[in-house]
């Protein structure tokens, strides 16, 4: 039986989003480049936003605080890809377990959010399975959404 999303899934959804944008560890993205041009915290922001929609659209019951932290901090890996001496393939590898080291400076994340930030870059060899329906959202969702950011934004 699908899920039917109310109003107040929407508004959930926006308010657990506003809480997680208004601490002030979350501005870091905003310094963090990604994806020709963007910010990390634009693409985290789109990343939550599209995971939800696909959940609205499957009729998939999730947990929407736990998606909303998960799509925040997929990619809080802090630091400017560009300058890094590794290729991106190592960083498809190494950034998720930054990430969770890095959130949990400033946020407890349970188990199911460390694996939706660890998972995130499946099916890249090395990468953990997705366990959970929030997970596999994130994991299709930052594939859509950073194509739509290399390939089909115009600059």
């Amino acid at each position: 039986m699908k899920y039917q999303y109310t109003p107040e899934d929407d508004l959930y959804f926006r308010q657990c989003l506003s809480e997680l944008l208004a601490h002030p560890a979350i501005e870091q993205l905003k310094e963090i480049p990604q994806h020709k041009g963007g910010t990390t915290y634009a693409h985290c922001v789109s990343v939550a936003g599209t995971a939800y929609r696909l959940a609205r659209r499957l009729g998939w019951k999730i947990d929407i605080r736990a998606l909303v932290n998960g799509a925040m901090l997929h990619d809080y890996y802090l630091y400017d890809t560009r300058t890094m001496p590794w290729s991106d393939y190592r960083h498809s590898l190494v950034h998720p377990k930054l990430a969770v080291e890095n959130a949990e400076k400033h946020f407890d994340l349970d188990a199911r959010e460390r694996n939706i930030i660890l998972s995130h870059m499946w099916p890249i060899p090395g990468t953990p399975l997705p366990r959970s329906r929030e997970a596999w959202l994130i994991c299709v969702a930052d594939k859509l959404c950073a194509f739509r950011e290399l390939y089909l934004k115009k600059r």
